[in-house]
C-alpha cells in the first residue's frame, strides 16, 4: 500500500496560493466551509477543493483549486468597494502575471510580470541570512513574510479546508498563531 501525505497536491501547491490570497485581501482567515473530491486516481486525495472562507473583516470569499484539470487556470479575483482587482497566471501563453485593476466607475489599468520561481522570495532570504548576525547585536528585523509563521498560517488555512472537506462542508476554524 501506498503512503500518501494528507491533502495531496493540493496541500503541497495550495499553500502558495492561500499565502497569495492572504496577502491579497491584508486580513486573517479565521473560518472555511470546503468540499472535496477524488477524480484522478493516479493522483493523491483530494485533488479537487471548493471552499467558501470567511476574513476577520466580516467579508467573505470562494478558494477553488481543481489539480487534476489538464488546462490549470489560477488566478485571484478580490471584489471591493472602490474596485476589483484581478491577477491571472499564465496569460496567453506568457509565463508570469496579469494584473488587472477596475476602479468602481469602470476604468481598467493591466500590466504583466514576467514570473521565473521564487527569486524574489530567495533574495529576500539571502538578505535576512546576510543581515542577520547575532555576534553583533543588531536590532536587525527579518523580512515578515519568510517567518515560519506566516507558513504555519497558510498550511493552518489549508488544514482547515480539508478537514471541512472530510466532514462534508461542515465550518472549521482556522488555527490561530
Amino acid at each position: 500500500m501506498e503512503a500518501h501525505f494528507t491533502g495531496g497536491f493540493i496541500l503541497d501547491m495550495g499553500v502558495h496560493f492561500i499565502a497569495g490570497l492572504r496577502m491579497l485581501v491584508g486580513c486573517e482567515i479565521v473560518s472555511v466551509s470546503a468540499m472535496t473530491s477524488h477524480v484522478d486516481l493516479t493522483l493523491p486525495p483530494p485533488d479537487n477543493i471548493s471552499s467558501v472562507f470567511h476574513l476577520e473583516n466580516g467579508c467573505s470569499g470562494v478558494f477553488v483549486m481543481v489539480v487534476s484539470s489538464r488546462s490549470p487556470k489560477i488566478l485571484w479575483r478580490v471584489v471591493g468597494l472602490n474596485g476589483t482587482l484581478h491577477i491571472e497566471r499564465g496569460f496567453q501563453g506568457q509565463h508570469g502575471y496579469l494584473v488587472s485593476s477596475y476602479g468602481a466607475v469602470g476604468q481598467c489599468k493591466s500590466s504583466f510580470f514576467p514570473f521565473s520561481g521564487v527569486t524574489e522570495e530567495l533574495k529576500a532570504f539571502l538578505n535576512d541570512v546576510s543581515e542577520s548576525n547575532p555576534e553583533k547585536g543588531n536590532n536587525f528585523v527579518a523580512e515578515q513574510r519568510l517567518s515560519f509563521v506566516e507558513g504555519a498560517r497558510d498550511v493552518a488555512v489549508l488544514e482547515a479546508m480539508l478537514e471541512s472537506g472530510a466532514r462534508q462542508g461542515e465550518l472549521v476554524h482556522v488555527k490561530n498563531f
